[in-house]
């Protein structure tokens, strides 16, 4: 009787959930994102198998310089992610979209900046006659708009009626890039460099042109400082383990693996980030609802406690995913990629990603909550972990995936292992 009970009262818990307008934009959110993967994916596959992976290597080594200037916009990216929501949850209207105004004049100066110097190095490798890495680096011009830019339209997308048309969005630039296909049978690697400048640009007018709240940009030096002491505790952190890392491991696997090495290794991070996209769709969703939620009740675990059915949900389907990319991708990659073969235990390893970031799901309340020591020790003990990992073993692809995951699994326990020593402390004083 108790276990009919249970069975009752999560069914009917799933029947509340379901009828929620949050489960209305997460199953369109989520739903465009499959098929954006799926569709994206199958482009990615096609053009790969036109592709050598010399040049995809070749072609990939440029976007290196391009992660680590994402720095840039650390400055205000993550105090925008977290205060544009938090306030509106507040009912300050007025205050968040002051708080947006100056967050874009600062994305706005950082992708004029970025755009002077691709142009600059292009034009230096068009005078030397390096054709090749001309358009290499004029297409990271493209890459760096829809970085910088491109990054803050994303935040500006909060409710769930803008969620669906950010997916709509999605969905017809994927749609586009698949035409554009053509390009890369055509040219190789001139074509591929086409194709992605297309497809960068098109993305960002997209979220442009359908903006659901267009401000002007605003330059409040004394706003901008107060923006930026909340991002950097967050961004640097953020970006030593993420952007700075990913750029590292390329360079590391360029340096002892040529270009064929990275290209091999590109193709495994593509096909990661196809599996990642139900898990990412979720990321970002549950980053506005739980910080919202912060906003109106400023209690960790109540956001926790709301949060917690969703989160298990994900979690399941992370688990199902990742044994389905277990089962599937050895003999795929054998019948309809066979020049990447060398990319399928990398592929295998990065899998588990999957269940780390849905098993991670509840631990965005620590950037709600704004926890800057606990989300840089955090980050601190990824990047360090990864490096460890890394100096020690050989310096092959393989390894690098594996020092990765080994990475976030750390900063995992450590995000748990707070929340957990946080809610012990709480309940003795309570107890006092």
């Amino acid at each position: 009787l108790l276990k009919n009970n249970i069975f009752i009262a999560i069914i009917d818990k799933f029947r509340l959930i379901k009828k929620s307008p949050s489960f209305s934009s997460l199953a369109i959110f989520a739903g465009g994102n499959l098929f954006v993967a799926i569709l994206g994916g199958l482009g990615g596959l096609i053009q790969a198998n036109w592709l050598n992976p010399e040049v995809f290597g070749e072609f990939r080594k440029y976007s290196i310089l391009t992660t680590y200037l994402s720095l840039g916009y650390c400055v205000v990216h993550d105090g925008l992610i977290r205060q544009y929501p938090y306030l509106l949850g507040k009912g300050d209207t007025k205050a968040a979209l002051h708080i947006a105004g100056v967050a874009k004049w600062w994305y706005s100066f950082i992708t004029i900046l970025y755009i002077s110097v691709f142009t600059v190095l292009s034009i230096i490798a068009l005078l030397n006659q390096h054709y090749r890495a001309a358009i290499g680096w004029g297409a990271q011009i493209t890459s760096s708009i829809l970085m910088t830019y491109g990054a803050y339209l994303a935040v500006m997308y909060r409710t769930s009626a803008n969620f669906k048309r950010l997916s709509f969005n999605n969905i017809i630039s994927t749609v586009l890039g698949t035409f554009e296909l053509v390009f890369v049978k055509i040219w190789d690697y001139w074509g591929l460099a086409i194709r992605f400048i297309i497809l960068n640009l098109t993305s960002v007018w997209l979220n442009h042109h359908f903006l659901p709240v267009k401000v002007k940009a605003l330059f409040d030096y004394k706003e901008l400082r107060n923006l930026a002491k909340i991002s950097l505790r967050f961004s640097v952190p953020g970006y030593l383990h993420s952007s700075a890392l990913m750029a590292s491991t390329n360079a590391l696997i360029l340096y002892f693996s040529g270009e064929g090495g990275l290209g091999i290794f590109a193709m495994a991070v593509m096909i990661q980030g196809m599996a990642l996209t139900f898990t990412d769709a979720l990321n970002q969703i549950f980053y506005v609802k739980i910080t919202t939620k912060y906003g109106e009740t400023e209690d960790v675990y109540k956001c926790l406690r709301y949060a917690r059915f969703p989160a298990l949900i994900g979690f399941l389907v992370s688990v199902i995913l990742t044994i389905s990319l277990l089962l599937i991708i050895s003999p795929f990659i054998h019948f309809v990629l066979p020049k990447y073969d060398a990319s399928i235990n990398i592929i295998q390893i990065l899998s588990f990603s999957i269940i780390l970031k849905g098993a991670s799901l509840p631990l965005i309340v620590i950037g709600s909550a704004l926890w800057y020591k606990t989300f840089t020790f955090g980050c601190i003990v990824n990047f360090c972990f990864t490096l460890i990992i890394v100096i020690i073993s050989p310096k092959t692809p393989t390894m690098i995936a594996a020092a990765t995951i080994s990475g976030q699994f750390a900063e995992m326990c450590v995000g748990y292992g707070s929340l957990i020593w946080n809610y012990r402390r709480i309940k003795i004083a309570n107890r006092i």
